[in-house]
């Protein structure tokens, strides 16, 4: 009796032990799937080494290790020389349950592998690791520019517009909006790509033009009824392109322009007057103020001059008035 429960007590102790083993394990890893190279990178994991001293915390590009933290190391922080990696200077903080460190001066040799790997120490010396892999690349800085798009068109205007991407290390796609209807290719010219070196990279520029005419009905249709309703006269444009890279619709960009549409030549110089007028409608205003202003004090003491004499009261005022005013009457006829 005594020996099975003793066969019991190890038999649990043993089971304790196995699932203290089997718990060193890399719970996530944080490295990003695309930066740009002018970027700083910050790469992290976590881990759990419950029932188990920390051995070291290693990082690898590529199956080249380029950083560790040994705790139980008179060093605790190494750092080693590997192509396209480049540590920032104390950055790095590690402790039981994470590592975190930070990279600089990004190129084409940075992207790869990158493996966070814990290791426990004795007696059991469990190994545990996760990776992820990141692309450096030239990743375009500024939202797509739309040019030669006027302000206002008539509504048989034939539009010509251009739309231009950022330089970028990766092909990019241009998409074309109008009133939120996607243009189709018999809109589109070819486009036109231009590229430089620089950086260690390719970088590309994509031209887009995009022709149509303005009163071409697939553009209004969703919103012509609401249109008529406001103002039979009057259409508008809304012009939008987009910039994407396949496989990263994080990094898409856009642009977006607006455009009112007249149909006669005589409604678009109205709203040209209108518009030219929109910095100065304040002085307006004012002037407007103080013209209603003066006319009142004119109109005021019109008024005060002629009754002046009147001996109108508050209390019988209205009753006097009258009277006067038919005395002065029938003066009047009598003379004539």
């Amino acid at each position: 009796m005594v020996y099975a429960r003793w066969l019991l007590q190890l038999g649990i102790h043993m089971l304790l032990v196995m699932r203290r083993i089997q718990c060193l394990l890399v719970t996530d890893i944080n490295v990003p799937q695309i930066v740009d190279f002018r970027d700083n990178v910050t790469l992290s994991c976590s881990y759990d080494i419950s029932g188990h001293t920390l051995n070291s915390v290693k990082w690898y590009k590529n199956d080249s290790e380029f950083f560790r933290y040994a705790p139980l190391m008179q060093t605790v922080f190494r750092k080693f020389p590997v192509q396209g990696v480049q540590l920032i200077d104390d950055s790095y903080e590690c402790n039981e349950s994470s590592c975190r460190v930070e990279l600089n001066l990004l190129g084409v040799k940075s992207s790869g592998v990158y493996r966070c790997e814990v290791s426990g120490d004795a007696p059991h010396f469990k190994l545990t690791a996760r990776s992820a892999n990141m692309s450096v690349e030239a990743l375009p800085q500024n939202n797509p520019l739309i040019s030669s798009f006027h302000s206002m068109y008539r509504f048989d205007d034939f539009v010509q517009v251009n739309c231009s991407t950022d330089f970028s290390s990766l092909l990019t796609k241009i998409t074309w909006y109008i009133n939120g209807v996607k243009a189709s290719l018999v809109d589109l010219q070819p486009m036109v790509e231009t590229t430089i070196a620089a950086h260690d990279y390719n970088l590309r520029r994509i031209i887009s033009q995009l022709n149509f005419y303005a009163n071409d009905p697939r553009f209004h249709q969703q919103r012509l009824e609401q249109q008529r309703l406001n103002n039979p006269m009057r259409l508008g444009l809304d012009l939008r392109c987009v910039a994407e890279i396949e496989s990263y619709p994080q990094l898409a960009r856009e642009t977006s322009l607006q455009a009112i549409l007249f149909r006669d030549d005589i409604d678009l110089k109205n709203q040209k007057l209108l518009k030219s007028a929109a910095p100065g409608v304040a002085l307006i205003e004012a002037h407007l103020l103080l013209l209603a202003t003066a006319t009142a004090a004119i109109v005021s003491s019109a008024i005060s001059t002629h009754f002046i004499l009147l001996p109108v009261t508050f209390e019988h005022g209205g009753r006097k008035l009258t009277r006067y005013k038919m005395a002065a009457a029938a003066g009047t006829a009598t003379r004539h």
